[in-house]
């Protein structure tokens, strides 16, 4: 639990009511614990669709009712059994498609829309039929890449255009080929990486820019590779959790990171109860991220007893720092590069006297806090490298870099 320390100096009438411990909810019908399905939120409303369970191929559809704490079968889902598909959520429906239907790959593409209770049949995509590929729909478009096929792992790269149901091939992802990476869309970009290639488990993140079909690698997930865990986004930032570890196996704890685009910064938040699961679900609803099924992977073996579901509340993150106005003017900081000491020019109010001060390295961690705006920091104690400031006062925050000689 490495980020909340500072967390808990902003805007405190906030954290009176925010969560800080995973919640119990309901389990599925049965006890049900899956692989690979999708999970979403619309409407107010969770969904559960497809996946696998100990035995066999689903093409089951729940809605979950978050005032009830209840589940409700739906009809099922239209294209068939499937594991390993993948899909996401834009513009108030969802997409989904690929996977495996326990005797082909498949690389159709669905949408659901909440208003109708409809699935319908999209245009499939013209590449090779895989399992768990990168999978992000942002800005009218669906991206789709990498995953396992008949002839092995990918690392091709698809658009598809939601407003003419039509597919086109884009630059391959620049790293090695693999399956079953972690992916969300922040701003104007597009984000993926980690996953199982031959012979590695990946810890490093790359950025697409659709305007410039450009490929970037950015920071690296300061942690062990993982593959098989879930992820989402909620207020400009994304977030990453359980999976398997470096070893295909469940790591100790149920990690959580979030990544701020901004910062190209991870940051480690509170793991969920118990060892990590292999894919697992989430989706995002009123700010609380739920957590379900995935089995646990101890020592090679893999464990469909049933296990909590849980859920967690954001708001004390996403909208702590999302609604804060970004202000370049805030400060200033020199000398830049620095060997001792910063000092600041602030450009504040009466009303903003307090704040926040914090000094993140170039892992995103932090290393120095204070509550107050101070016109200098003593920072000898540093060593060398990059790091970045953030501040905070009133509503309006900012960050910079400076370098340590």
């Amino acid at each position: 639990m490495r980020i909340f320390s500072f967390l808990m100096l902003l805007l405190t009438p906030l954290f009176l009511t925010a969560q800080q411990e995973w919640d119990t909810i309901a389990p599925l019908p049965n006890n049900l614990v899956t692989d690979h399905s999708y999970g979403f939120a619309l409407d107010g409303k969770g969904y559960f669709v497809a996946g696998a369970d100990e035995f066999s191929y689903l093409d089951i559809f729940y809605e979950y009712d978050p005032q009830a704490d209840t589940w409700t079968e739906l009809d099922d889902f239209p294209g068939g059994n499937r594991g390993f598909g993948i899909g996401d959520i834009w513009d108030g429906k969802a997409y989904f498609g690929f996977g495996f239907s326990g005797s082909a790959y498949m690389r159709d593409l669905w949408v659901f829309d909440p208003q109708t209770g409809e699935w319908t049949e999209l245009a499939p995509c013209p590449c090779q039929a895989r399992i768990h590929p990168a999978f992000i729909a942002h800005n009218d478009k669906i991206f789709v890449g990498m995953g396992g096929s008949s002839n092995g792992n990918l690392r091709d790269w698809w658009e598809y255009d939601m407003a003419t149901d039509t597919w086109s091939q884009k630059p391959n992802f620049p790293g090695a080929r693999r399956h079953h990476p972690f992916q969300f869309g922040l701003g104007d970009y597009v984000y993926t990486g980690f996953g199982h290639g031959d012979n590695f488990i990946s810890n490093e993140w790359y950025r697409y820019d659709p305007a410039t079909e450009e490929w970037t690698q950015m920071a690296t997930l300061p942690a062990e590779g993982r593959v098989a865990g879930t992820q989402f986004s909620h207020g400009g930032i994304g977030y990453v959790l359980s999976g398997d570890g470096g070893d295909h196996t469940s790591m100790e704890d149920g990690e959580f990171w979030s990544y701020d685009p901004e910062l190209d910064q991870w940051e480690e938040m509170p793991a969920h109860p118990g060892v990590s699961r292999w894919a697992p679900t989430s989706f995002i609803l009123d700010g609380w991220v739920y957590l379900l099924g995935g089995p646990t992977n101890v020592n090679g073996t893999l464990s469909y007893l049933p296990n909590n579901n849980y859920r967690y509340q954001l708001e004390e993150i996403s909208s702590t720092r999302q609604e804060l106005a970004n202000d370049p003017t805030l400060f200033d900081v020199y000398p830049n590069p620095f060997t001792e000491q910063v000092r600041f020019n602030w450009n504040t109010t009466g009303s903003e006297a307090e704040g926040l001060i914090r000094i993140l390295d170039n892992k995103g961690q932090a290393v120095f806090q204070t509550t107050q705006l101070l016109p200098e920091l003593e920072l000898d104690f540093l060593p060398a490298g990059i790091y970045h400031v953030e501040a905070v006062a009133g509503q309006r925050r900012a960050v910079k870099s400076v370098a340590k000689q």
